[in-house]
């Protein structure tokens, strides 16, 4: 499942001044990432790689809900002692 690991790196690219592109394993990494830079996420974005110089783009009001139910569930597993 791509929510766990990719073979293809997904990349979190930040369009805030000064900021690194950063590459993950799994898209469920990604956005926990994107949710630890909440304040920028306006200028975030995921990149997905489908194929030769395609991708999937993740961004705006998809990203935050993205992002608040990734952050919710892991929040009820530490909850849980998960």
């Amino acid at each position: 499942m791509m929510l766990m690991y990719s073979t293809t790196p997904i990349t979190v690219h930040s369009w805030v001044p000064g900021s690194e592109n950063k590459e993950f394993i799994s898209l469920q990494a990604a956005i926990e990432y994107a949710g630890k830079h909440i304040d920028e996420l306006p200028a975030i974005e995921i990149l997905i790689r489908t194929g030769a110089h395609r991708y999937v783009i993740i961004w705006g009001d998809q990203l935050a809900a993205l992002v608040r139910r990734v952050c919710v569930l892991n929040r009820g597993k530490a909850s849980q002692g998960h």
